[in-house]
């Protein structure tokens, strides 16, 4: 799987939070490592299984340092993590930069030292930072953007003295705009709020329906590459708020946009549909290109979007997106897509059905499905 310090293409994983928030035990972690190692999660370079919040003790120990909760994880993390190292899996953890986490338990701050160091001890090897609980009032005079660059610079650093390599994921929820300035101390960093199991919903909050969150993400597309990456939260897939086709949509944005991977479902109990999303080959090799460039929105009209990634080697990854409650039809010019190539092969990466094509076409897309293809040159 590589050094996790380098983050050479997005990471792919498993995280607790989307199915189960809080409502976590050591009997769902030990039965999430052998189901992905089963269900050939592992092999598809699904590699982390990282535990959100909810795994803490109400309170610090006497010595002041976090504790896993002693009824849910009564044997502790480093058992999880030793586990999932036997397995071929890396372990994740989670705190927040705040003084209690999103759901109420102890955090990190004024603790970073200590905490990198009982993560490095438990041999974790992927933390999860939140943004709940902090207190603006230590920070007079500054803005959210200073706070948040302080507090993540302040736990980056803890972690590398704490001596273990560890792929660290900001999760400020966009707050601060991180993609200006975390690279280099973190691999990936959130760029929007949380996102919701819906494709589209009524209301607002600070959380995000999948078109919400698209739209945030797809427009950050020069700050993505190796070593660090937009992250627009963890994937649905497999939950039930959404239809197959807009389950599909998901899955195959956040590959054109280079996003780590997060599964956010029950890996132990997948329908076959969902395992033929999360399992689809052709786009997972999309999301972790070498080349490591996020698509770029082309083109956005009326509800249809047109997104164009460049993968190593020349081919193109090309992607049509309809958000409507309609079928759209989306001008293609195959032509000034393929750079100029005399001869075209367009391969669908849903079907696996290849054609040749060139020239101005029209393509149908069904309401809020997404088509992708991979565009080779035969020159």
């Amino acid at each position: 799987m590589g050094d996790p310090w380098e983050a050479a293409t997005p990471p792919l994983g498993f995280n607790t939070w989307n199915r189960f928030g809080m409502s976590i035990d050591e009997d769902l972690i030990e039965g999430t490592i052998e189901a992905m190692v089963a269900q050939g999660l592992r092999d598809l370079g699904y590699g982390y299984l990282n535990i959100d919040d909810g795994w803490m003790a109400p309170e610090r120990d006497r010595l002041g340092r976090l504790a896993p909760d002693p009824d849910r994880f009564p044997r502790g993390i480093r058992r999880l993590a030793d586990l999932a190292h036997r397995a071929g899996l890396r372990l994740g953890i989670y705190s927040d930069c705040g003084e209690r986490t999103c759901g109420g338990l102890p955090a990190s701050f004024g603790h970073e030292r200590e905490d990198a160091e009982s993560f490095a001890a438990w041999g974790c090897d992927f933390l999860k930072y939140d943004w709940c609980h902090v207190p603006f009032e230590r920070f007079p005079g500054q803005s959210p953007a200073e706070v948040a660059k302080a507090l993540y610079g302040r736990m980056a650093e803890a972690v590398r003295a704490a001596g273990r390599p560890m792929l660290l994921s900001l999760c400020s929820w966009g707050i601060g705009e991180p993609w200006l300035w975390a690279r280099g101390q973190w691999q990936m960093w959130r760029t929007t709020d949380d996102i919701v199991d819906a494709y589209r919903r009524e209301g607002t909050g600070w959380t995000g329906d999948l078109l919400q969150v698209f739209h945030r993400n797809a427009r950050l597309d020069e700050y993505a590459g190796p070593g660090g990456w937009n992250d627009p939260d963890m994937l649905e897939v497999g939950n039930g708020g959404m239809s197959d086709r807009e389950q599909r949509s998901h899955f195959a944005l956040w590959c054109l946009m280079a996003a780590p991977l997060l599964i956010g479902t029950d890996v132990r109990r997948m329908s076959d549909a969902t395992r033929a999303i999360l399992g689809n080959r052709e786009l997972l090799a999309v999301d972790q290109d070498p080349l490591g460039r996020q698509a770029r929105l082309l083109r956005s009209e009326e509800g249809l979007h047109l997104l164009v990634k460049p993968l190593a080697g020349g081919d193109l990854a090309v992607g049509v997106f309809n958000e409507r409650d309609d079928e759209g039809e989306c001008r293609l010019d195959w032509d000034r897509l393929g750079a100029g190539a005399r001869r075209l092969v367009a391969r669908d990466l849903w079907t696996g059905r290849e054609r040749r094509v060139g020239g101005l076409e029209g393509s149908g897309v069904a309401p809020h499905a997404t088509e992708v293809w991979r565009l080779m040159s035969l020159d």
